[in-house]
């Protein structure tokens, strides 16, 4: 995700950021899988309070990881 704030920043990002973009969106599709496959497992042991929990956990960091990030982040990459 920083990857992608960095990019919109900048207008031209170097032609070495492409693969890593890459990189991140295909990773992006493994921590998916990986996500979805611990709330089946949840669900399937009928652990429906931990499968919310862990859900909730999840989003509300990344959300809270992206937010930090780009505050801390936006001078420094922000051109005047």
């Amino acid at each position: 995700m920083t990857l992608l704030l960095f990019v919109r920043h900048h207008k031209s990002p170097k032609w070495w950021w492409r693969p890593a973009l890459g990189a991140g969106f295909c990773g992006g599709f493994t921590t998916y899988s990986a996500f979805a496959l611990k709330i089946d497992q949840y669900f399937q042991v009928h652990n429906y309070g931990s499968a919310l929990t862990y859900a909730l956990a999840s989003l509300l960091g990344t959300y809270l990881i992206v937010l930090v990030t780009h505050e801390a982040l936006k001078n420094k990459w922000v051109k005047p």
